[in-house]
């Protein structure tokens, strides 16, 4: 029976390497422990500037952070990360919130402000935003978003921004009392609609729910308005206007029409100026 020759370098390697990870584990916990013993040196605050919006701004961060206590000067270790993050969403115009100690022990605070789609202007005219996910939120008294607004008969209000939103159809003739799409879900999706389209998003003034609560495009060009009915089949129903401004309008003018009519599958119905 042969024994194999045992390989006493390869041995030597894996446990070299061994106590060396052992070691740098020992090493790294203790200079944790000593960065978690060490006081607050400062706080370094950066409001990510890609949605251009200026809800909030570094002194507002810093108000929030140090609403209980002043931070600076605290040791690392007793700070708690996780609250001071659940205070920065409490702000209604934080969108996310990131808190974490650097290495200078120091406390990093990124912060990124929700982003407006829509200013809706209800019945009540009560203003608020939705922003891009679909969330209420409101206004700012230090600043106006430059959205597109919509207006006329919304019922929805801010306070419901966290129930369901259904909105009554005192028109309505049978027993139904709530319509199938929420008229504040159908704001939203004309809202994203314009805002992916740079060549109507720029013709456009505004968004008006008429007392049929139909929606109508009010353009920034014209004197006509521009009837949708509902949400649904956009794409195809801007079509049929997008054709009707080059071929039609271009030989009869601007003004020769009060309302386009869009709501019909298929058609463009104009009801002409009347002097």
């Amino acid at each position: 029976m042969k024994w194999k020759q045992i390989n006493w370098k390869r041995i030597a390697i894996f446990s070299g390497w061994t106590v060396f990870g052992l070691g740098m584990f020992a090493m790294l916990g203790f200079v944790n422990h000593n960065q978690l013993e060490m006081p607050c040196a400062g706080i370094n605050v950066n409001i990510d500037d890609k949605v251009q919006h200026d809800f909030i701004d570094v002194e507002e961060v810093l108000q929030l952070i140090n609403s209980e206590n002043k931070i600076k000067g605290k040791k690392i270790g007793s700070i708690n990360i996780s609250l001071l993050e659940k205070k920065l969403l409490s702000n209604p115009f934080v969108d996310r919130a990131e808190v974490y100690s650097t290495v200078d022990a120091k406390l990093q605070v990124n912060v990124t402000q929700r982003d407006p789609l829509v200013r809706i202007v209800n019945v009540r005219d009560e203003h608020y935003y939705i922003d891009r996910n679909g969330r209420f939120m409101p206004v700012s008294e230090r600043y106006t978003s430059p959205v597109i607004v919509a207006n006329g008969f919304i019922y929805d209000t801010y306070a419901a921004m966290k129930v369901p939103h259904y909105v009554r159809d005192t028109t309505a003739s049978d027993s139904s009392f709530f319509r199938e799409k929420p008229i504040i879900q159908q704001v939203f999706e004309v809202a994203q609609f314009l805002d992916r389209d740079t060549f109507w998003n720029s013709q456009t003034e505004q968004i008006f729910v008429n007392e049929e609560f139909e929606l109508e495009i009010i353009p920034r060009i014209g004197s006509h308005r521009i009837i949708l009915g509902n949400s649904d089949g956009l794409d195809e129903k801007f079509h049929r206007l997008y054709i009707f401004y080059t071929r039609g309008l271009k030989s009869t003018g601007w003004n020769n029409y009060s309302v386009i009519n869009l709501k019909y599958q298929n058609q463009v119905v104009c009801t002409k100026t009347t002097n």
